[in-house]
């Protein structure tokens, strides 16, 4: 399964589009293709079951808003569900051979017993799922890297991010050495606690 995240940069797309293509030409280790709202990105020596990254772009307010999906090439992805779902109807079809629920299409007792012919479609459905897995975990780095490479070319910052505890326990220290020191930090601390109950949003 693709993963998608939302991110929002000071850029404009234009601007998003040739940082992207400054990265991509910088790092020999990637490759990949850009338009005027979307950005494709994979690593140059990969497996066939490697990551894609793709970005899409989308004017905003204060900039540009990005949507990053990480996940498995989709040509790859409809190729292998036709794959497997070919063998499946094999094995369904011969499963009804098997049972000679059709006069016209049945196995004869001799194909009855020969197990490896029968099984041959299953298995090869079996095989198949386990290669692209192999070839998934293979390719687990790949989609932290381009991420990372694309958000740090076009500057951008993660959307609906909350604070993590530690956050907040550093915060709340800040508070209490602040109220420690006297009246005169008493607004500052106010400031901090008030953002301290809240969900703090990276815009």
């Amino acid at each position: 399964m693709a993963s998608r995240s939302g991110y929002v940069t000071r850029l404009n797309p234009v601007e998003c589009v040739l940082k992207a293509q400054a990265v991509i030409v910088a790092e020999p280790s990637v490759v990949g293709l850009t338009t005027d709202s979307l950005v494709l990105v994979r690593k140059l020596k990969t497996n066939t079951f490697h990551t894609v990254v793709r970005v899409k772009l989308k004017p905003a307010t204060e900039g540009t808003s990005i949507a990053l999906t990480a996940g498995m090439d989709r040509i790859v992805f409809v190729f292998g569900c036709i794959f497997l779902g070919a063998f499946a109807a094999i094995s369904v079809a011969f499963l009804l051979a098997y049972l000679r629920v059709f006069q016209s299409f049945q196995f004869s007792d001799e194909d009855r017993r020969n197990w490896l012919f029968l099984s041959l479609p299953l298995i090869s459905a079996v095989l198949g799922v386990a290669l692209a897995q192999l070839g998934r975990y293979q390719a687990r780095d790949e989609a932290p890297f381009l991420t990372q490479l694309l958000v740090g070319a076009l500057d951008a910052k993660a959307t609906g991010r909350q604070a993590r505890p530690s956050e907040v326990m550093g915060r709340r220290g800040l508070v209490s050495a602040a109220r420690a020191a006297g009246p005169a930090k008493e607004a500052e601390g106010y400031d901090i606690d008030a953002a301290v109950g809240h969900d703090l949003d990276v815009v």
